[in-house]
């Protein structure tokens, strides 16, 4: 098929309202649909069409033009990746060691929300087992003790933030390519340590980004300062 014979409009799926709903043309599904659409006869590595006339939703109109071949991107990613689906707003992403993650794309998709993934002892597929952690020296009751336990994340969520004025279909494309591999998401989801606030002797989780360096006083021991007990917590102005 040439692509002088190929005409986007055919291959438009006008039923897709039915089951999507009114909110239908406006959601990231719809997107990724059309630039899939009109790239069709493309390769997947050189979609250029952006699906101007037919996007009529202020969350897409609205996208800047110089972050469109960025979104394009993103969407050939989806559509060339079966690890990958997309459902309204909502995206699934199978890793390659089988893990489900799930997320939810802003409607005006200028980020995503809290990101979904297993829990528990059994949640880290076996070929990741390398990245537990040796025995470490942690805090408990004032106390530095070897825990021959590696801390396997029950209740936290994947904070995975993109730099700050990273646009966000650069993000969302790291992101992505993250679950798929899945090895960089394990990495940061087990680098959780025990920690114990030296002030109020508060104790809990916390990973090593979190933990500011001017009030740490021993990271590899998990002594630190809490928000309630540093120099920006509401009583101490």
């Amino acid at each position: 098929m040439s692509n002088d014979a190929y005409d986007p409009s055919e291959h438009i799926d006008w039923d897709y309202w039915e089951t999507q709903g009114e909110d239908a043309f406006e959601n990231f599904e719809w997107l990724v649909h059309l630039c899939e659409v009109f790239n069709r006869p493309m390769p997947i590595f050189q979609w250029i069409t952006w699906p101007e006339d037919y996007i009529w939703s202020s969350n897409h109109t609205s996208i800047p033009e110089e972050h469109r071949q960025m979104w394009l991107h993103v969407a050939a990613l989806i559509c060339r990746s079966p690890g990958i689906t997309v459902s309204g707003n909502d995206i699934s992403v199978t890793g390659r060691f089988g893990t489900e993650f799930k997320f939810e794309m802003k409607p005006d998709l200028s980020d995503w929300n809290e990101i979904e993934h297993p829990h528990g002892d059994d949640c880290v597929p076996e070929e990741l087992h390398h990245l537990l952690k040796e025995p470490r020296t942690v805090v408990i009751n004032g106390e530095r003790v070897l825990s021959n336990e590696n801390y396997i994340p029950e209740t936290i969520y994947l904070c995975w933030r993109s730099p700050k004025d990273t646009p966000t279909p650069v993000g969302l494309y790291s992101l992505l390519l993250a679950m798929l591999d899945e090895t960089k998401v394990w990495e940061y989801l087990l680098d959780y340590i025990a920690a114990e606030c030296w002030a109020c002797h508060d104790t809990g989780f916390l990973h090593r980004d979190q933990f500011p360096s001017d009030l740490t006083i021993d990271p590899s021991g998990g002594l630190y300062l809490c928000f309630w007990c540093g120099p920006d917590a509401p009583d101490h102005h």
